[in-house]
C-alpha cells in the first residue's frame, strides 16, 4: 500500500472514526484503524464489535493494499506532523509515514486480525435531516440510564410509525419523549419499527451529525442499525430486549400548572442545591397560590430557602426533587417561561412542549 493524503484530511478522517477504539480492549485489533486503499478510494474502518464506523476519501492511490495501525499512536503522530501532504507506505509489518522532512516508522498488526464487517443486507431505509436527528438525540440522551439500571435503559429507543420518528430515553427516575415528522418526500412505514440504540452509538451519531448539511439515511435490519452520511457510515448492534411501555406514563390531561421564569427557577435550584449531599440530594418545592418556596435542610450543614413569585392556582403541596435532574430539563428549553404540571406528590411532574414531553419523578421524603 502506498498513498498520499493531506495532513488535515488525514486527521479529520481519523477523528471521525476514533470512537470505537477508545474502549479498553484486550484484542489489539479493536484499538486499531484499518486503512484500505483501492483504485481512487482510501477507506478508514474501526470497530469494537458493537459499533463500526467507516469513512472514505476520494484520492489517488499509488499502490493498493491494507494496513492495520494502532489508532492512539497513529492519530497522535498525524496531529503533530507539519502542514502538507503525508505519504503512507506499508512495508511488510511497518507503516512508513513521511511528511516533509519528518519520517516515522510504526509497527502494524496483521490485517486478518481485524473483524470482518457484515455487508448491509435487505433493510428498511428512511431519509432524515441531520439537524433534526441531532436535536432529537440532544433532547433525550441525557435521560439514558448509566449506573445501577436495567441494561435495557442504557440506550435510546427509536420508534418509526407511519410518517413519524420518536425517540425515548429513561433511567427510571426521569423520561424524555420527542417526536418529529419524516422529511418531505419520505414515504411512511407500513409496520411499526422499533430498536434500542446503545448510548455509545447514540453519542457517535450525535457527534458525526453535528454541523452536517446533507441528509442521512437510517437503515435497520434485525441485527444492525446503519446511519449513512454519504462518506461516513455508523453501524451499530441494537440492544436486545423490550423497552418499558412508556406510553402509559404520558399524561392524557393537565394537572395543577405552575408557570415560572426559566432562568430564575434554574438559578434558584443551583443556589439551594449547594447544600445537597450524596445522602441528602433532594430540594423541596412548597407550592401555594402564586408563590413557591424552594428550600433545603441538610443535617450538619445548614439550610437555605428562596421565595419566588410564580403563576400557580393549584392545590397547596410540598414536593421534593433532585435539583440536577430539573436543571438538566430546563437547559433544553429556549423559552423564557416554562410550565410544569403537577399531579400530586406521588406522581411525576410533567413539562410539555410541542412534540416533546419530560417526566420527572419526585423523591420520597
Amino acid at each position: 500500500m502506498n498513498i498520499t493524503i493531506n495532513r488535515r484530511e488525514l486527521v479529520e478522517k481519523l477523528k471521525s472514526v476514533t470512537g470505537p477504539t477508545t474502549t479498553k480492549q484486550d484484542f489489539l485489533a479493536l484499538g486499531s484503524v484499518l486503512i484500505e486503499a483501492k483504485k481512487d478510494i482510501i477507506k478508514f474502518v474501526t470497530t469494537d464489535l458493537d459499533i463500526t464506523i467507516t469513512t472514505y476519501i476520494k484520492n489517488k492511490v499509488k499502490s493498493p493494499g491494507k494496513a492495520l495501525v494502532p489508532m492512539r499512536r497513529f492519530i497522535s503522530i498525524a496531529r503533530e506532523l507539519p502542514e502538507g501532504d503525508v505519504t503512507l507506505e506499508k512495508l511488510k509489518n511497518i507503516l512508513l509515514i513521511k511528511c516533509g522532512k519528518v519520517e516515522f516508522k510504526i509497527n502494524t498488526l496483521k490485517e486478518e486480525e481485524f473483524p470482518k464487517i457484515q455487508e448491509k443486507k435487505e433493510a428498511v431505509t428512511i431519509k432524515i435531516l441531520p439537524e433534526v436527528l441531532e436535536e432529537m438525540i440532544r433532547l433525550t440522551s441525557f435521560c439514558v440510564g448509566y449506573e445501577d439500571v436495567n441494561y435495557i435503559l442504557s440506550g435510546v429507543l427509536f420508534e418509526l410509525e407511519k410518517n413519524k420518528i420518536k425517540l425515548v430515553a429513561t433511567d427510571g427516575k426521569r423520561l424524555s419523549f420527542v417526536t418529529r415528522d419524516f422529511s418531505k418526500n419520505q414515504a411512511g412505514v407500513e409496520e411499526k419499527i422499533s430498536f434500542i440504540l446503545p448510548s455509545k452509538a447514540v453519542g457517535e451519531v450525535a457527534r458525526i451529525t453535528k454541523e452536517r448539511q446533507e441528509p442521512l439515511y437510517l437503515s435497520f435490519s434485525e441485527k444492525n442499525i446503519e446511519f449513512d452520511l454519504q462518506e461516513t457510515k455508523i453501524i451499530a448492534r441494537p440492544i436486545e430486549g423490550d423497552f418499558p411501555n412508556y406510553s402509559q406514563y404520558l399524561p392524557k390531561k393537565t394537572g395543577d400548572q405552575l408557570t415560572i421564569n426559566r432562568e430564575a427557577f434554574m438559578a434558584s435550584l443551583k443556589r439551594i442545591g449547594l447544600l445537597t449531599t450524596t445522602e441528602y440530594q433532594g430540594v423541596k418545592l412548597n407550592l401555594k397560590k402564586n408563590k413557591m418556596m424552594v428550600y433545603k435542610t441538610t443535617p450538619q450543614l445548614g439550610e437555605a430557602k428562596e421565595e419566588i413569585e410564580v403563576n400557580y392556582q393549584g392545590q397547596t403541596m410540598e414536593i421534593e426533587f433532585n435539583p440536577n435532574y430539573f436543571i438538566d430539563i430546563l437547559k433544553q428549553i429556549n423559552e423564557p417561561e416554562v410550565t410544569i404540571d403537577f399531579f400530586g406528590t406521588e406522581k411525576p411532574a410533567v413539562v410539555k412542549r410541542e412534540n416533546h414531553i419530560y417526566l420527572l419523578l419526585p423523591m420520597k421524603t
